[in-house]
């Protein structure tokens, strides 16, 4: 970070009225990456300037958009592309106010009393109706329908604090958990859905067709058959047949979560945020 007297001149001109001297120094402050969130947040508070107040708050919306682009670009790069890891990078977008490790200290306390519960024995219907049981039943989450005003119920921190969530946060519990257990859960291509799907890299008989035994909405842990799935996609005349619907990474699970908080950032008539994750979105694919 830089000297309080170079730090305090560039607080100072943010009020300046000149649009180059703006963008150059929204610039300086992406540099500074996330340390300079707080600072820029105690400036803002400090101010009663409603277009201070304004300006202020666009920087810090630019720096993390910025940290999110770099952190989950280098999420990409790693070998295992973690649920867990990416879940925490966009829960530090969504919440300022961000506890990594309180939030990584209750899901790992969710972990521990799924796992007192698992066997050796259990059949994967088995092991996701514990998972249900767990996360419904003894810690009472609740999924509730997407609201695209409430950017805090696409939060997975707020999730665990508050007990519901729309259907990605949940999604990213069960998918965490199951890394965190070695259990086959997956994200899955539906159309117009976020669904979950239990996978098997080999298939248990030889005329199974598909690796994928069934599938699980998170919002409420109901499963799913194929042939429940073959039904929905007729219903909405989804072409073409027959049906493929495959597992697919963490990488794309990610980027339809993006997608979704675009949907927030258009309803806030937040154009700077809507196109950045927009391009992030685009980023991934073609990283």
């Amino acid at each position: 970070m830089m000297a309080n007297s170079e730090l305090s001149a560039l607080l100072n001109l943010i009020e300046d009225p000149d649009e180059d001297v703006f963008h150059s120094i929204t610039e300086r402050f992406i540099g500074m990456g996330q340390e300079i969130i707080p600072i820029l947040e105690d400036h803002q508070h400090s101010t009663h300037d409603e277009e201070l107040i304004k300006k202020t708050n666009y920087i810090i919306d630019l720096v993390s958009l910025s940290v999110l682009t770099n952190e989950l670009m280098e999420w990409k790069q790693t070998e295992d592309q973690s649920a867990i890891e990416a879940s925490l990078i966009i829960s530090k977008f969504l919440n300022k106010s961000f506890d990594q490790e309180n939030t990584f200290f209750e899901i790992e306390k969710i972990r521990r009393s799924i796992w007192l519960e698992l066997n050796d024995y259990l059949t994967p219907l088995e092991e996701v109706n514990i998972i249900n049981k767990i996360v419904f039943g003894y810690y009472k989450f609740k999924g509730i329908e997407t609201n695209y005003s409430k950017s805090k119920d696409f939060d997975l921190s707020m999730l665990i604090s508050e007990k519901q969530a729309n259907t990605f946060p949940i999604a990213a519990l069960y998918l965490l958990i199951s890394e965190m257990l070695g259990l086959g859960l997956k994200p899955v291509d539906v159309p117009r859905q976020n669904l979950l799907c239990y996978y098997e890299d080999e298939p248990l008989f030889a005329e199974q067709s598909s690796s994928i035994l069934f599938f699980i909405d998170p919002l409420n842990g109901q499963i799913y058959t194929h042939k429940d799935i073959e039904n929905y996609l007729k219903k909405i005349n989804y072409v073409p047949h027959p049906l493929q619907i495959p597992a697919v990474s963490n990488v794309r699970f990610v980027q339809n979560w993006l997608s979704e908080l675009t949907k927030v950032e258009k309803e806030s008539a937040r154009d700077h945020l809507y196109k950045g994750i927009k391009d992030l979105i685009e980023k991934l694919d073609d990283f």
